[in-house]
C-alpha cells in the first residue's frame, strides 16, 4: 500500500481526541472520516480539533464504509457496539484499532477474531501499557527467564469511578455491558495477562454494585496454570485514582507503584530503579499505523482482547454463583 494510511474516526466522544491528537501528529495519516450519531457531539469534536474541520463527516458506520475512502478505522464508540463495528470494518477491508473492552463476550471475541484472520487485516487493541517503559521491561525480564518464573501476583487499581460516571452510558449495562471491571479495569487485567504470560486456569471473585446495576468494586483470585497465584482488586469507590502493582518472580520482584516501578534481583533483595530510555515508546495509535506499514508487530494483538475477556467474564460467573470458575 502508499505510504499515507487513510483512518477513519468511529465514535468522537471524549477518548477520541486522545487518538485524534496522535494520528494527526504522524506524518504518514490522513484522517479522511469522523462517524458518530450525536450531531452537536461532530461539530464540539471538530471545533476542539482545527486540523479536522473539513473532515467529511456521518452519522452511521455503514454510511462511512460506503462513502470515504478509508484504509483503517479506529473504532472509540461505546463497548455494545464494537463487536458490529469491527465486524463491519474488517468486511470492508479496513485494519481497525479499537478501543477497550475489545468486545464484550468470549463468543464475540470468537467471532472478531475469525473475521480477522479471514480478511488478512490487522485488528489491534487500544492497551496504551503494552507501549510503556515499565511493562515492556517487565514482560521481557520475565519471558525471558531472568526474573524466574512468576509466582504470585498483586494489584489494586482506585479510582473514584462510581460518581464519575454516574448518569452517563457507562453505568447502563445495555450500552456498556459491565462496570469498572469491563472498563479502566480492562486495561490491569490485560496488562496482568500480558506481563507475565500467564494463563488463568481459575477464578473466585465477589463484587460489590453498590447502589448501580453495574459492578464498582471487584476482588479476584486467580490460579494460573503452572501454579502462580494472583489477588487483583478493581475498585471504583475510591476518592483518589491509585495503582500498585507487584510481581512476585522466583528470581526478581517487581514493584509497580503509581507508574514508578523499582525491581529487586539477588538474594541481597538490591534494589534498582528502572532506566525507562532504553524501554517502551510510542502509542497504539502509532504502533497501529507502523503494523499497518509493514514497520512492526501489534502490541497488543486481539488475542489480547479474549483473554482480558475470558478471565473477565468468569470472575463474573464466580461472583454470581459464589463459587470458583474454570476457565
Amino acid at each position: 500500500m502508499s505510504k499515507t494510511v487513510r483512518i477513519a474516526m468511529v465514535g468522537t466522544g471524549g477518548i477520541a481526541a486522545v487518538h485524534a491528537r496522535r494520528l494527526i501528529e504522524l506524518p504518514e495519516v490522513r484522517v479522511v472520516a469522523l462517524v458518530d450519531p450525536d450531531p452537536d457531539r461532530l461539530v464540539g469534536f471538530q471545533q476542539r480539533m482545527p486540523a479536522l474541520a473539513d473532515c467529511p463527516t456521518f452519522a452511521r458506520h455503514e454510511e462511512m464504509l460506503g462513502a470515504a475512502d478509508a484504509d483503517a478505522a479506529v473504532i472509540c464508540s461505546p463497548h455494545n457496539v464494537h463487536c458490529r463495528q469491527i465486524l463491519d470494518c474488517l468486511e470492508a477491508g479496513l485494519h481497525v484499532l479499537v478501543e477497550k473492552p475489545m468486545v464484550c463476550s468470549i463468543e464475540d471475541a470468537h467471532r472478531v477474531i475469525e473475521k480477522e484472520l479471514e480478511s488478512g487485516k490487522t485488528l489491534a487493541v487500544a492497551y496504551q501499557r503494552h507501549a510503556q517503559a515499565e511493562f515492556q521491561f517487565i514482560r521481557r525480564h520475565i519471558l525471558e527467564g531472568a526474573a524466574g518464573p512468576v509466582q504470585f501476583i498483586s494489584a489494586f487499581q482506585g479510582q473514584n469511578w462510581l460518581r464519575g460516571t454516574r448518569g452517563r452510558w457507562r453505568q447502563v449495562p445495555e450500552v456498556s455491558c459491565g462496570g469498572q471491571l469491563n472498563d479502566s479495569g480492562s486495561h490491569l487485567v490485560d496488562v496482568i495477562l500480558w506481563s507475565s504470560g500467564l494463563k488463568a486456569q481459575r477464578v473466585s471473585a465477589s463484587i460489590q454494585n453498590f447502589d448501580t446495576p453495574v459492578d464498582i468494586n471487584s476482588a479476584l483470585t486467580v490460579d494460573f496454570e503452572g501454579g502462580a497465584q494472583a489477588s487483583i482488586a478493581v475498585v471504583g469507590n475510591c476518592p483518589i485514582w491509585w495503582e500498585d502493582i507487584t510481581f512476585v518472580c522466583e528470581n526478581w520482584t517487581f514493584f509497580l507503584r503509581q507508574g514508578e516501578l523499582t525491581y529487586c534481583t539477588g538474594d541481597g533483595g538490591e534494589t534498582v530503579k528502572l532506566l525507562r530510555a532504553a524501554y517502551g515508546g510510542g502509542s497504539p495509535d502509532s504502533n497501529f499505523v507502523d503494523a499497518i506499514l509493514g514497520r512492526a508487530d501489534v502490541l497488543a494483538p486481539s488475542t489480547c482482547g479474549l483473554r482480558t475477556i475470558e478471565l473477565t467474564e468468569a470472575a463474573w460467573r464466580a461472583a454470581d454463583s459464589g463459587r470458583p470458575v474454570e476457565l
